[in-house]
């Protein structure tokens, strides 16, 4: 195994409906991080209701961005569709990427997570526009069912390189130990064939808890912990892993 990764980053989420729960979770963030390492804070932005309004939205992330920066916090922006495990939308104008490609035109997050599957064309634009703007794309899938055959994990970490995404996560339901094995071994594979890319597996639900915690021993650049709501499956708290 790789020595080269001291800690995965620690990314916490915002999960929220509306303005007042969500600075309320801001405020925790600011407060744990005088005592805790938080590198990252992800904004699933598919539970907040007025997703389409972008006078508010565009608000609400700059003042989100602001804050969090001040503390040395990246905001990661992230839209995640029903089928890979988040909210249902209940509009259809803008689509997912119309949104993730008006918040890199305007600048209002760090980083900016699509899902591999999510439309090609579109995905591309939001991807050339983030680079432009100095933002990070975090190209990710998610199986919450089960853990695809380790070829099939290469595979797909593969496919996700050639984007020239910065960030690549797979994420997966184990069923066994031998299933939480082969995520990290695609893992430490992919991170020791390709230096120009970070690469980012989980392995969700308490079977899979270990790669959270140890993830950064086969090369996972980063891991997503709680202090208040979980956003998926298997999350642990910010306290275990400081």
């Amino acid at each position: 195994m790789s020595g080269e990764i001291k800690r995965s980053k620690i990314c916490v989420p915002i999960v929220a409906v509306d303005e007042i729960e969500i600075i309320r979770q801001l405020e925790k963030i600011k407060d744990k991080k005088k005592t805790a390492m938080i590198d990252m804070a992800e904004f699933r932005a598919d539970y907040y209701k007025d997703l389409n309004d972008f006078k508010k939205l565009d608000k609400l992330l700059m003042d989100i961005r602001n804050e969090l920066n001040k503390e040395g916090i990246k905001l990661l922006f992230t839209i995640r569709s029903k089928a890979e495990g988040g909210e249902a939308l209940d509009f259809e104008k803008p689509t997912v990427n119309e949104i993730n490609l008006h918040i890199a035109e305007n600048k209002l997050a760090d980083m900016i997570d699509i899902e591999y599957y999510s439309e090609k064309n579109s995905a591309d634009r939001v991807m050339s526009e983030a680079k432009k703007n100095n933002i990070k794309i975090i190209l990710s899938s998610h199986d919450f069912e089960k853990t695809p055959s380790l070829d099939e994990m290469l595979e797909r970490y593969k496919g996700m390189q050639e984007r020239k995404a910065d960030i690549i996560k797979l994420a997966v339901m184990p069923h066994s130990e031998q299933d939480v094995s082969n995520l990290l071994e695609a893992v430490l594979t992919t991170y020791e064939k390709y230096s120009d890319v970070k690469v980012v597996g989980i392995s969700m639900g308490e079977l899979g808890r270990r790669t959270r915690i140890e993830g950064y021993k086969y090369g996972s650049y980063m891991t997503f912990a709680i202090i208040d709501k979980a956003s998926a499956p298997g999350q642990v708290s910010v306290d275990e892993l400081n």
